[in-house]
């Protein structure tokens, strides 16, 4: 029997932030039991960890319930949150992925991952997009990640979004698309706020989303002059991410993590 561990991302509060998985096993799995686990799992991401021969350095792999995705934040944070707090890690850890080399530190309660970032284009889609959505925005695209970005005007306009997944799932606006970040400047203690779509991949909804930051974040930091940044992804869950803008395009993610479920899967 291997572990299987529940972690809620970018919270410190059960039942808030972003559920994963976190698949914890001495041996590599084929890509058809990953997706059988996810399945089982039925959460937006499962993380399979797998040591390599050096300390503290391990393979990952990152499922939805439909396929393998090529990076993902929360589950990243999840992973890390376990072998720090839970399997009694010491010192940074180093992830070898699809996305390239991972690093995620500890600061207490808080995790900071080193991800690849990207600054998205200008397209012009905006038609299409606004119609799948149900509201006027301007579409931006980042071509690394596939992930399109929708900015709009206002937080109520945000929240009350209620997109047509089909139509999104059909849509066609000449680059190929994994996933639509819907955004709006922010107010008060955030700098902005998002909502994460990806029926491409088989999430509706994605609670609080790390990837789409990796776009947010540069995006917003040439809108705003900063390079540190707050954010609140307002789903239906919601969850804080801070962001810290590095040289060569790279940005920390910064976020809390809480396991809430423990347990042991036979496969």
């Amino acid at each position: 029997m291997d572990a299987i561990y529940q972690v809620d991302s970018f919270t410190k509060l059960p039942f808030r932030g972003n559920p994963a998985g976190v698949y914890i096993s001495d041996m590599e799995h084929d890509y058809e039991t990953c997706i059988k686990i996810a399945r089982e799992m039925n959460l937006s991401e499962t993380a399979f960890p797998v040591r390599t021969t050096d300390d503290n350095h391990y393979k990952l792999r990152w499922f939805t319930p439909a396929t393998e995705v090529p990076m993902c934040g929360h589950a990243t944070l999840a992973t890390s949150w376990v072998y720090f707090t839970e399997l009694g890690v010491d010192g940074d850890i180093y992830y070898e992925t699809l996305s390239g080399q991972l690093k995620v530190s500890r600061f207490g309660d808080d995790l900071k991952m080193d991800f690849p970032s990207e600054l998205p284009l200008r397209i012009d889609c905006d038609g299409p997009v606004g119609e799948a959505v149900g509201c006027d925005g301007t579409t931006y695209y980042a071509t690394v990640t596939g992930k399109l970005l929708f900015e709009i005007a206002g937080r109520e306009k945000l929240e009350r979004l209620n997109p047509d997944f089909s139509m999104l799932e059909k849509l066609s606006v000449g680059v190929p698309a994994r996933g639509l970040i819907v955004t709006c400047k922010g107010g008060g203690e955030f700098d902005f706020f998002s909502r994460y779509f990806a029926p491409w991949v088989g999430i509706n909804e994605d609670p609080v989303t790390g990837s789409a930051h990796t776009v947010l974040g540069p995006f917003w930091s040439e809108r705003l002059g900063k390079d540190k940044l707050r954010a609140y992804q307002a789903s239906q869950r919601g969850g804080e991410v801070r962001l810290e803008l590095l040289d060569g395009n790279r940005i920390s993610i910064i976020g809390n993590a809480v396991t809430v479920i423990r347990g042991h899967m036979s496969i």
